[in-house]
């Protein structure tokens, strides 16, 4: 057979000139064979194949899976009529304000500036949510236990700057600097102490101002209502206290600004922290605290807390500064102090809304000495040996991203470990951990990660968690052992961890199976409340919805530290409540 050269079979071969589908030029191509009907063979394979029924039993083999092992199966599963039909309901309204209330349906227009998007910044969105049905929602819902809330972030501040008018002799400031020119006043930091009326003052308004405070004979106080008298004479667009609240509450300026950084907003916030606690660490002060916070909390519908003072500061003055009280004398006054509410609410037949009072974790900066951490761990032990059922946890605070990791105590923690077994006491830890975005605990060793610390101290709780999902060995051991987290997402937010709720890990977290609750960490300096907290939630994931709100609640009850007879005391409590909850919601939005 004789074979043809490349050049003869080329001549052979009939020519054709295609034109280009995509640019119209044209092209030649081979005609030795009939191209495929592609349209045919596709119309064909689209006619229903076992391929297809393979397929979408696989699917749903594979959703079925996901669903068996769902973080939330238990309450779908256990779900009332009401309350099913109250998640379909949450839901429409949820929809229905991300179409209408925000403004963000679907489309490829550029949105106008006055559009928000629902999940998008807190502090932008916040005077929507709070019109919001969905916000109304979050109010009404039972909440169970509340497990991270700092002692003096309940209030809101302007209560505590009103209480400070009525000591005009004894309420005093200083600032880090003379109040001179108007820079000055952005980049001070103030605090405030109750002080005996005959204290040495100065004029934090004079260049002379000297800030000094820890040398003998140092006078950098000035009596407060002083400087309320004062303070107009170089800052008119605003009265002092106005002024001194802007300094206790983040603003959304300076929490979103472009060049706000993660070490700025963490310097910003503990500058507000401090100008807390001298408003509130005075006797009367403190008394009257304890029981407006178990009132905001009964309004937020919260039946228990677990509180986080730091108890560094190991005494608070007196209201005239003559007198200083104790840790002890403190704590006889929180259980004073909540007896008196349990008492009011038993009177009137309400103690359900406030059954267990609250109980106190003992919290102390990473940042001291070795020497200091061991003297912390001492007083806490003290205290619970004279108060068992009040002192109930240990934490390690502080910014994350800096020394000291909870490791470099190891010593002393373990040592802590061990002297409560002699003890015959148990005070678990319920470390603040995974509350950053380096999580290397402030060096460049991984290792130094607090969440590795809190695996092998065998915490029971911990604090934020956001850092974890880095970790797939220990969110397996988190979720083995278990160690609940406790979700701050607003906090989480405002301190740069995320842009935005949507941003956040706590869809990983509660897809990994670990129990999670919902804590408002610092309310008043954040502006929030935990309905906002859990508001954030349910517009932060798509499928979050009301069965999720009860699992999180009732993993609050599940991993507080009420005794096991208290926990089914606020089980019975909280089923009741929630049905009532959902029949609510029903009622109100079923038409």
């Amino acid at each position: 057979m004789q074979r043809l050269t490349v050049g003869e079979t080329a001549r052979k071969r009939k020519r054709s000139v295609t034109p280009n589908p995509l640019t119209g030029e044209k092209t030649m191509g081979s005609t030795d064979a009939q191209p495929p009907n592609l349209d045919e063979a596709f119309t064909q394979h689209l006619q229903g194949t076992a391929q297809q029924q393979i397929y979408a039993e696989r699917k749903e083999f594979l959703l079925q899976e996901e669903r068996d092992s769902a973080w939330d199966r238990a309450a779908r599963e256990s779900a009332s009529e009401a309350e099913n039909r109250a998640d379909q309901l949450v839901w429409e309204v949820r929809e229905d304000e991300r179409d209408n209330l925000f403004g963000n349906k679907a489309s490829e227009a550029i949105p106008g500036p006055e559009t928000l998007d629902m999940g998008g910044q807190f502090l932008t969105n916040k005077e929507r949510i709070e019109k919001s049905q969905l916000f109304r929602i979050a109010q009404r819902m039972p909440k169970g236990c509340h497990l991270h809330l700092h002692f003096n972030a309940e209030l809101q501040p302007e209560g505590l700057i009103e209480w400070a008018r009525y000591l005009p002799d004894t309420m005093f400031i200083r600032s880090t600097q003379a109040l001179v020119n108007p820079e000055d006043y952005d980049v001070t930091e103030i605090v405030f102490n109750v002080m005996p009326a005959d204290t040495p003052t100065s004029d934090i308004f004079s260049s002379d101002y000297n800030p000094e405070f820890k040398a003998p004979g140092s006078r950098p106080w000035m009596n407060w209502k002083t400087f309320c008298e004062e303070f107009p004479r170089t800052r008119s667009e605003l009265n002092a206290e106005a002024w001194v609240k802007e300094k206790m509450v983040l603003q959304e300026e300076e929490v979103y600004g472009m060049k706000q950084t993660v070490n700025g907003i963490w310097a910003r916030f503990n500058q507000a922290t401090r100008a807390f606690k001298g408003l509130l660490n005075y006797d009367e002060a403190y008394r009257r605290y304890i029981g407006l916070a178990i009132d905001s909390m009964i309004r937020e519908r919260v039946m228990y807390a677990e509180l986080r003072p730091m108890l560094m500061d190991k005494f608070i003055p007196s209201v005239d500064g003559q007198q200083r009280y104790d840790l002890r004398a403190q704590m006889d006054m929180i259980l004073e102090e909540v007896e008196k509410k349990k008492q009011e609410l038993k009177n009137k037949n309400e103690l359900d809304k406030f059954p267990f009072g609250v109980k106190i974790i003992y919290c102390t900066p990473r940042s001291i000495p070795k020497q200091k951490m061991r003297s912390e761990m001492q007083d806490c032990i003290e205290l619970k040996l004279k108060y068992p059922e009040l002192i109930c946890g240990f934490d390690l605070v502080g910014a994350e991203d800096r020394p000291n990791h909870i490791g470099f105590y190891r010593d002393e923690l373990l040592a802590f470990v061990e002297t409560c077994k002699s003890l015959n006491i148990e005070i678990p830890f319920m470390f603040h951990a995974g509350e950053t975005l380096l999580d290397t605990g402030g060096s460049k060793e991984p290792q130094n990660s607090n969440l590795y610390d809190s695996v092998l101290l065998n915490a029971k709780r911990i604090g934020h968690g956001y850092s974890l999902p880095r970790h797939p060995l220990l969110m397996e051991k988190f979720r083995e052992k278990p160690i609940c987290i406790e979700l701050c997402p607003i906090s989480n937010e405002l301190l740069h961890l995320c842009r935005n709720v949507k941003e956040h890990t706590f869809p990983q977290l509660l897809a990994a199976g670990i129990p999670c609750t919902v804590n408002s960490d610092n309310p008043s300096l954040f502006s929030s409340s935990l309905s906002h907290e859990f508001y954030q939630v349910m517009v932060g994931w798509p499928t979050m919805g009301v069965h999720g709100w009860r699992q999180l609640a009732e993993w609050s009850i599940t991993f507080s530290c009420l005794s096991e007879p208290e926990k089914d005391e606020a089980r019975r409590i909280f089923k009741r409540e929630w049905e009532e909850f959902c029949c609510w919601i029903v009622d109100k939005y079923g038409h």
